[in-house]
Formats: C-alpha cells, sequence, structure tokens
C-alpha cells in the first residue's frame, strides 16, 4: 500500500516530502487547536456556522446598545430576549475519544480570532456595594481590562478616604493628648502654687492664717487643694487618656474596621471583580460534573469563609461558572448528569443571558442570613457546548434537548474517517502533535504506518481509520518509552507493535481476556482432526459498562435422532437448545434458534422439532447471546443429518437467515476482529466469516491465520464439512 504518497506538501510554510520521509522529526505543528481535530470536518463545520451565528448575534447587540446599558450599576439591568433571541448552542454526541473536549477548547481560541477580527469586546464584570439594600449588590458590566482599572480606582479612592480618616484620628489623637498634657501641668502647676502658699502661711478667704485653719495638718491641706484642682486639671486629662488607650486597643483586635473577608479583602465598601476578562481571550469554562454552586455561583456566609462577621455582602459574591463563561464557551461533558433543578436553570441562563447570583449549595435549607442575599441580574450569555454519549439523547433533561434542538444543533462525531492517502497523513500529524505534547523522540515511517494500521483495525473498516484518537494516545507514548529505554532516536515499528500487543489494553479487556483465559484452561479445545457432532464457534464477550470486547471460542455439541428409530410412534419430537440466554432482553440467540430450524426444513425437508429429537449444547458456556451463532448451528446439524464430520481446524462465525431461490445466506455480524484474534490464539488454521464482513472489515494481512469469506451455507459447508473416505 502507498501508505503517504510521493508528492511533496508545504505545511504551514515548511515543505514536507511525503514518499521520503524517515521519521516524524521537524513536522511543523501547529499552535491553533484546531488544526489538532482530525476526522470530524462535518462538526466542525457545524460549529463555524453556530460561532457565525453566535457573533451576529453579539453585533446585534451592540446596535442596541445592550452592553452600554450595563456599565451604570444604579440603572435597571436591560432583558437581553428584547435585543437578540436565545441560541445558538452545541450538542456533540459521540464515543469517548473522539475529540469532543479538544472541539471545545479550539472554538475558544477560534471564538478569540472572530472577535479581534469583528472588534467584539469582551466584558468584565464588577459587583458594588448597595446603601440602601445591602442584600441586593448591585452589578456593573465593562469593557475587558477595564474591570481592574475600576477596582483600582475605588481602591485608591478608599485609600485616600481611609488616610484622611487615619491622619484625622492621628492629630485630634495627638491634640488630645497635647490637651491631657497641659492639664495635667496646669494641675501640677496650681499644686505647686498651693505648696508655696502652705509655706509662706497667707491668709484664707476668711483672713485666717492657713496652717492654723488645718491645725499644721499639711495633708489634709494638700489633699483638699488637689480634690479642688485634681475635678478641673488631672480629671478631664485622666478621660482623654483612658478614651485614647480604648481606641488603641479596639483597633489592635481589628474591632475598628480591620475585619478580613473572602480573599483576605478587608470590610469596605471597595467593589468586588468577579468575572475578568483582562487577558482578551474569549473564556472556555469546562463545567463538566460541576454542582449548583459552582455552575451558577453562591454567596459566602459562613465565618470561617468570608474571613469575619463584617466581611460585606457584595464581597461575599462568589460568580458561577455560566457567568465567567460570558461571551465565551461553557463546556459540560456527559451532560446527561445535570440534575433537574440545574438544567431548569441552565435554561434560564440560556434564555435571558443573565441570572442573579444568590445562596447555592448543600446547605440551602439551612437558617442563615446569606439567603435573603440576591444580586441584581449577572450577564451570562455563554455558548453552550454541551457533549456526551449517545446515550445521552434519551437521558437529558426533556425541556433542554428541545432548547438545544430549536435554537442550536445536535452534531454527531464520527468514529471512523475513510483510509484515504490524505487521512493516512493526518496520522501522522497526529503522532506528531503527540510527541510534541509529551516532549517525546520521533516515530519512524515503519512506526507510523504500523499506527495507521492499528487505526485502521480499530475501525473494524477495511476502508475505514479510527477517529477514536485518545486510546491512540497511549500506543504513542508506550512505543515511544519503549524505544527511549532502548537509547533509540527514533521509535521503531517492533515498539508500536509491542505496545498493542502487550501493554495498551484497557483494564475491562484486561479482566476479560484473563477470564477467558483462566476458563480455557478447564475447556478441551483441541483445532485438530475431524468430529461428527461437534464444531466450533466463534463469539464475543462485552464489558457492559465500556464496551470493550475479547473474543471467545465456544464449542457446539449436537444430538440428532429420529423420533421412531427405536421408539414408541407416539412419542413426539424434540428440539432443545442449553448454554444460552433466555432473558426477555437476550433475543438475538432465541431468534437464531427459530431460524436454524427453518432453514433445515428448507434444505433436507425434516423439522428437528418433530421429525428428530435435537439437542444442541454450548458446552460449558453460560448465557450466550447474539446473532453469530445461527450458522454455527446450522452447520452442526447438517453434519449430523448428513453423517459427514466437520473439520476442527476451523472456526466459524455468521448470522443464518432464511433462505430464497433455494440459497441460504449468511449475513454480517460483529466483533470480527476480536474473534480472529481468539482463533488465531487458540492455533485454528483457518475461519470462515461472512463475505461482507470480509469485503467491508478484514484485511487477511493483519492475520497469520487463513480468513476464508462464505456468502452462502454451501459455502461454509464446503470448507467446514469432510468426507469420511477422503482426507482432508
Amino acid at each position: 500500500m502507498d501508505y503517504f504518497g510521493e508528492e511533496t506538501e508545504k505545511i504551514r510554510g515548511k515543505k514536507w516530502n511525503w514518499k521520503t520521509f524517515k521519521s516524524t522529526e521537524g513536522y511543523p505543528v501547529s499552535d491553533n487547536l484546531l488544526d489538532w481535530v482530525i476526522g470530524q470536518e462535518r462538526a466542525l463545520n457545524e460549529c463555524y456556522l453556530c460561532l457565525e451565528e453566535w457573533v451576529h448575534k453579539l453585533k446585534n447587540l451592540e446596535k442596541e446598545k445592550w452592553f452600554e446599558a450595563w456599565k451604570n450599576p444604579d440603572k435597571e439591568k436591560p432583558s437581553v430576549t428584547r435585543a437578540a433571541p436565545p441560541g445558538p448552542y452545541l450538542l456533540l454526541l459521540g464515543d469517548p475519544g473522539t475529540g469532543k473536549s479538544l472541539i471545545g477548547r479550539a472554538l475558544a481560541v477560534h471564538l478569540t480570532e472572530l472577535y479581534k477580527k469583528q472588534e467584539i469586546q469582551l466584558q468584565d464584570v464588577v459587583c458594588w456595594q448597595n446603601n440602601l439594600i445591602p442584600s441586593e449588590p448591585k452589578i456593573s458590566s465593562h469593557s475587558a481590562s477595564e474591570g481592574k482599572k475600576i477596582i483600582l480606582k475605588e481602591k485608591l479612592k478608599a485609600t485616600k478616604k481611609l488616610f484622611l480618616q487615619k491622619a484625622g484620628i492621628k492629630v485630634l489623637t495627638y491634640l488630645m493628648i497635647v490637651v491631657a498634657l497641659v492639664f495635667m501641668f496646669a494641675g501640677f502647676y496650681y499644686l505647686w502654687l498651693q505648696n508655696l502658699q502652705w509655706g509662706s502661711n497667707g491668709l484664707n478667704a476668711f483672713g485666717v492664717p492657713i496652717q492654723e485653719a488645718y491645725g499644721h495638718d499639711f495633708a489634709k491641706y494638700i489633699l483638699d487643694a488637689f480634690v479642688s484642682i485634681g475635678t478641673t486639671t488631672f480629671l478631664p486629662a485622666g478621660m482623654m487618656l483612658m478614651f485614647l488607650i480604648l481606641v488603641v486597643v479596639l483597633g489592635r483586635f481589628g474591632m475598628m474596621g480591620g475585619a478580613k473577608g473572602i480573599g483576605g479583602a478587608k470590610a469596605t465598601t471597595v467593589p468586588k471583580l468577579i468575572v475578568d476578562n483582562s487577558k482578551k481571550v474569549a473564556p472556555f469554562i469546562d463545567a463538566t460534573g460541576h454542582g449548583s454552586a459552582q455552575l451558577f455561583g453562591s454567596i459566602a456566609w459562613d465565618p470561617l469563609q468570608t474571613g469575619g462577621l463584617g466581611t460585606p455582602e457584595h464581597q461575599r459574591v462568589s460568580a458561577g461558572d455560566v457567568h465567567r463563561a460570558h461571551m465565551g464557551i461553557l463546556f459540560i461533558d456527559e451532560i446527561k448528569n445535570l440534575k433537574p433543578s440545574e438544567a431548569v436553570t441552565l435554561l434560564t441562563v440560556l434564555e435571558d443571558g443573565q441570572l442573579p447570583i444568590t445562596l447555592r449549595s448543600r446547605w440551602d435549607e439551612g437558617n442563615t442570613a446569606a439567603m435573603a442575599v440576591s444580586t441584581e441580574p449577572v450577564p451570562s450569555m455563554c455558548f453552550l457546548v454541551g457533549a456526551g454519549n449517545f446515550d445521552s439523547i434519551g437521558q437529558l433533561h426533556p425541556a433542554l434537548m428541545d432548547r438545544i434542538y430549536g435554537y442550536g444543533k445536535v452534531v454527531r462525531m464520527n468514529n471512523d474517517m475513510p483510509n484515504t492517502v490524505e487521512n493516512r497523513r493526518k496520522y501522522v500529524q497526529f503522532i506528531a502533535q503527540e510527541t510534541s505534547r509529551f516532549h517525546l523522540i520521533p516515530f519512524s515511517r515503519g512506526a507510523c504506518e504500523e499506527i495507521v494500521s492499528e487505526g485502521r483495525r480499530r475501525s473494524n473498516k477495511r476502508d475505514g481509520l479510527t477517529t477514536r484518537f485518545r486510546p491512540m494516545i497511549s500506543i504513542v507514548k508506550t512505543a515511544a518509552t519503549f524505544a527511549i529505554k532502548e537509547n533509540y532516536k527514533t521509535v521503531e515499528r517492533r515498539h508500536v507493535e509491542e505496545a498493542i500487543e502487550s501493554h495498551c489494553k484497557t483494564i475491562q479487556k484486561q479482566i476479560l481476556e484473563h477470564q477467558i483465559s483462566e476458563r480455557g484452561k478447564l475447556l478441551d479445545i483441541k483445532p485438530e482432526g475431524a468430529k461428527l457432532g461437534q464444531i466450533y464457534g466463534l463469539a464475543v464477550v462485552s464489558d457492559p459498562f465500556s464496551g470493550e470486547m475479547t473474543g471467545n471460542v465456544l464449542t457446539v455439541k449436537g444430538f440428532l435422532e429420529k423420533r421412531d428409530n427405536g421408539h414408541n410412534n407416539y412419542l413426539k419430537g424434540y428440539y432443545k437448545v442449553t448454554g444460552i440466554a433466555k432473558g426477555r432482553k437476550e433475543r438475538f440467540i432465541i431468534d437464531s434458534v427459530a431460524k436454524v430450524r427453518s432453514v433445515i426444513l428448507q434444505k433436507y425437508g425434516a423439522d428437528i422439532a418433530q421429525d428428530y429429537f435435537t439437542h444442541i449444547d454450548f458446552a460449558q458456556a453460560y448465557g450466550v447471546d447474539g446473532p453469530s451463532a445461527g450458522v454455527t448451528m446450522t452447520i452442526l446439524l447438517c453434519s449430523l443429518i448428513e453423517g459427514r464430520p466437520i473439520r476442527q481446524d476451523v472456526a466459524v462465525t455468521g448470522e443464518i437467515n432464511v433462505g430464497v431461490d433455494g440459497e441460504v445466506p449468511v449475513t454480517a455480524v460483529g466483533g470480527l476482529h476480536e474473534k480472529i484474534k481468539v482463533a488465531e490464539a487458540w492455533g485454528f488454521t483457518k475461519v470462515m466469516i461472512p463475505a461482507k464482513n470480509y469485503k467491508h472489515s478484514v484485511d487477511p494481512r493483519d492475520y497469520s491465520i487463513e480468513v476464508v469469506a462464505g456468502e452462502t451455507l454451501e459455502d461454509y459447508l464446503k470448507q467446514c464439512l469432510v468426507d469420511q473416505q477422503k482426507p482432508f
């Protein structure tokens, strides 16, 4: 196969010769995440279309001056539905590993470019204190990077005000200290004068000498003088000093405006920046698995959270994912897991483009004053990109699904892409991207070819390549680790082969293979010779959670005897199949059992349920289900009716169908790669598969076992049945 073509291609300004390149070294890897998305062209085109609609919507809002109305926190906030309709939204559905998350991140990059081209400004959101109703903080929205400027300006104003307050307090403090000292000086001065008057023994107000008036008791005299002088000097000075001491102590313990709030902020009237887009890059918010408080914002109320009971309401507001994704991408993987209440609230956001922030947590039922706090509407015009597996269709909230169908698009992610030269080159691009991302050594051309081959095998199509790249990343990393360990400069083909065969299997597949291996020790599987009444069929065992499959060999045995062969004629026929699933949900195998009876009747004119005692047993099997056992049972009965042994070195699979025009068709089944690999592992020399599977899914070069295609039952019988007289 010409894997990569022969021409020279110019990739991001660099010439790359596909015919002569020896390794991925030097491959020009793009910095744009959109270029990393491989095999999802249709999904990307739908995404681009939605983004164009989104930008048109924002331009219309600019014309309506919707953004201008949010600048003043004191004005009433507008309703978005008056200016623009809801939408668009995106729902990406597909198997894990197909690039849903990558597309979400890539769209944010593309949206940034569109905003620059269309001169659309991202927005910052600021939360302000409401002086009239503190429990209803005000909201304003401004052009990106303006929010920080506003906060800085308000902080400067608050700092200036605080400085003036502190300066005034200090001046007043010093003035009071000076006044107190003056009073105290005056008191001591008057006491000194009284002492002089005592020494001179002057006359008091009644003309009596002072010493005689007090009986020459100086202590009594000076105490009376201190009382009369202290009431007007020492007492006022002491009261001023005590007041100053009280102010200092309260200030030291944070009881005079020193309480700290969220993020260490002090209780202040300075607004809080709750959405910051100063980087001027369209937001990408991954809200996968987030609860109500994370999705829609919340009000902190616990003193241990806020930093103190004095923290004002507007400082306790925290924006949610829908607010931080304003004018950006809100990505929710496994969107089916949203609770009904969360889905309904998300509907409000999508319809209105705005949502107030209030208390949202598991403590909503608690009695706390924070339950009364609710901001003005906060802008939350986000571009929703939901993602999930295909089962999300039936599990997503009906109202939310209806909005997405009505105002957005539901996009199916491709599980595979055509096996063309162009797409094989994209595999080389994928390998180069991952080696660049994980700082690995280059991959040789042969190693690239082997990864392309593994991508083809995993697609279950001969002309397809899987687009589930996440499991392929493990192969790239593991193979590179082997090469690095061996001091190789490049990763070789054998490193990739070893990674695929021995190391890069999911835990579910490892468990399944271990169970089959342990059980295989108890099975009697001998792929040699020929036997009458025994055949080996192929099946797959699936993990119910991951969908991972591994092959399984089934030993099927049969017994057939005519009803009048040694028995009385009144005995009726009998048709029983054991070892199969018999529940209400397992209908495939039951249908196959019924079709086998009709096919034998068409071919031989005999009813195995009336003319024979028929028993087919899936030996040592438990609950076998699926249509692929049909051809196995039919060949077994043909062998018994014709008396021809079955080759034991041939394993078979295929769905049998009722014949038309004398032919009994064998139609396609699933899990071919796993079935062929298990037959190869058990040592079978040949495997028979439906012709349509062979044309669509199988490349015989992938296997050491001979793979033979059959369109009809006769094709199978020619390969499986032998004449007793003729060795095979």
